[in-house]
């Protein structure tokens, strides 16, 4: 139709069905303007109308399967345009909506990072006041977090701790194994993919045990970060244990006690931020709610310890075990053959005794 006036002009009887197609092809919102603006020309926009100059326009191209062909060609290339265009704008606008939501995780100072990990470390409760909301001339701490303007509690959750924590947990890990001199690429990656299937399965069990006990605004995001700090805890007690072995095991009061601080902190961390989030909180009012809400509260933190013990790597052997486990080798490899001395001259002493009793 669009290239009419170059095409071979030939003689075709207008067709009633073609007319109609052509009529509701006209009227359809993906119909393109220059077949709309060809089917106005010939008056084929009503079906009622007569069907000649439409015949003569499209009947005098080609058959009346090419006819519709062509046109169908036409119809589904536009509608498949457009879908690509709504595609296409609602793809872009996925990445702002995605960078409006992380802003709130990682929207962090130097003063907060210090901060949030001296609370992380002696998670007691917090006394600061927070500066007047909405002033524009008030006072703002170095060591606040804002957000929308407003300062937010501490005991808030961040992603930026949890994420720097997670990959320096993987990093130390893998240096443990090289003083083990068992290093490879794929201990980063099995350590990566371990950690994250913890996380993973923990944040679901606690999603789950929340819901059920009231907790349902808690959003997923916030609960797997608040879990997540123990990824921080962990490379404090690496870093220390690689200083205080010397590459080797840890051994001593100081390291246990070191040890059992992070460990404690990090449940107690994780309790403080538990009972004090409003997110957090039972929206029942039923008192056997209630009491099942504190019980959940204050039983995820005892978890989170536990499953605090199970990530932590194994180490290097101190050189004196090391020492010790080589001469016992070594002694248990000689040992078969010092058997068979000792008996050979058990019996060569047995022998020289009963022939001088003979002799005698």
């Amino acid at each position: 139709v669009w290239a009419r006036d170059s095409w071979p002009r030939q003689t075709l009887e207008p067709r009633g069905d073609v007319q109609v197609l052509c009529a509701r092809a006209s009227k359809h919102p993906f119909c393109p303007a220059p077949f709309r603006a060809h089917l106005c020309s010939v008056g084929a926009m009503d079906v009622g109308e007569p069907a000649g100059s439409l015949g003569a326009a499209i009947g005098g191209h080609m058959g009346d399967g090419v006819e519709a062909s062509g046109m169908s060609d036409a119809l589904t290339s536009a509608m498949v345009n457009q879908f690509a265009r709504e595609f296409s704008k609602g793809s872009l606008t996925l990445w702002p909506q995605f960078v409006a939501s992380a802003r709130r995780y990682f929207n962090v100072t130097h003063g907060y990072i210090l901060r949030k990990c001296l609370w992380q470390v002696a998670p007691v409760t917090s006394t600061k006041k927070k500066s007047h909301d909405g002033e524009i001339s008030g006072d703002k701490d170095w060591t606040s977090r804002l957000f929308e303007g407003l300062e937010v509690d501490i005991e808030e959750p961040d992603l930026y701790i949890p994420t720097m924590g997670f990959v320096t947990y993987v990093l130390l890990c893998g240096l443990i194994r090289g003083l083990q001199e068992q290093f490879s690429p794929e201990v980063l990656s099995a350590t990566t993919t371990f950690a994250m299937v913890v996380l993973i399965v923990e944040t679901t069990l606690a999603k789950g045990v929340l819901f059920t006990v009231g907790a349902v605004n808690m959003p997923t995001v916030d609960l797997a970060a608040l879990l997540g700090y123990k990824y921080f805890h962990l490379s404090l007690q690496l870093i220390f244990g690689l200083i205080l072995g010397r590459g080797h095991m840890p051994q001593g009061f100081l390291y246990r006690l070191l040890a059992l601080g992070f460990a404690g902190s990090c449940g107690v961390a994780l309790w403080q931020a538990l009972r004090r989030i409003a997110r957090v909180q039972s929206t029942s009012g039923q008192e056997c709610v209630t009491d099942l809400h504190k019980l959940v509260i204050k039983g995820l933190p005892v978890l989170q310890a536990l499953i605090y013990y199970c990530l932590l790597p194994s180490w290097p052997k101190p050189l004196i075990q090391a020492a010790s486990a080589a001469v016992g080798a070594a002694s248990a490899a000689v040992s078969p053959e010092a058997a068979t001395t000792t008996i050979a001259l058990a019996a060569v002493n047995a022998s020289a005794a009963a022939a001088a009793a003979g002799g005698s």
